[in-house]
């Protein structure tokens, strides 16, 4: 399996806990959209910085300095989410939440993917030579 299937398969699997948490929080406790879909990424972002480190780009153990760089990646990437969420929100008020959250996730699974490659995961990322 290449990096991008595994990258996809632990972002699914990511995205349906992300997901469900936000529109559980939006749909039961009442929480803005924008705000339940940031909770939802956050609690979602640290399993998937453990399983993308060990399994997904297989670049060993776990590093401080990798998580550090996730971390800001998380945050590039939850902008877009966010971004994205409050200005469909913003159009289309009260309508398709959950289509509205999925193009959130879509956005932000491009940016995820290119920053983690290319910055997060690259072997010299934790000091390494290729």
């Amino acid at each position: 399996m290449t990096e991008l299937l595994r990258f996809f398969a632990v972002t699914v699997l990511g995205v349906i806990l992300d997901l469900a948490i936000a529109l559980a929080l939006h749909q039961w406790a009442g929480v803005p959209l924008w705000l339940a879909a940031a909770t939802g990424f956050a609690l979602a972002a640290g399993a998937n910085y453990v399983i993308h480190q060990t399994w997904s780009f297989r670049t060993g153990p776990l590093s401080l300095k990798r998580a550090g760089l996730y971390a800001l990646v998380a945050l590039a990437t939850l902008a877009v989410r966010v971004g994205i969420v409050a200005q469909l929100d913003r159009l289309l008020p009260g309508a398709w939440p959950l289509a509205i959250l999925v193009a959130g996730a879509g956005g932000s699974f491009v940016v995820n993917f290119v920053l983690s490659k290319w910055v997060v995961f690259a072997p010299s990322a934790a000091g390494e030579t290729p």
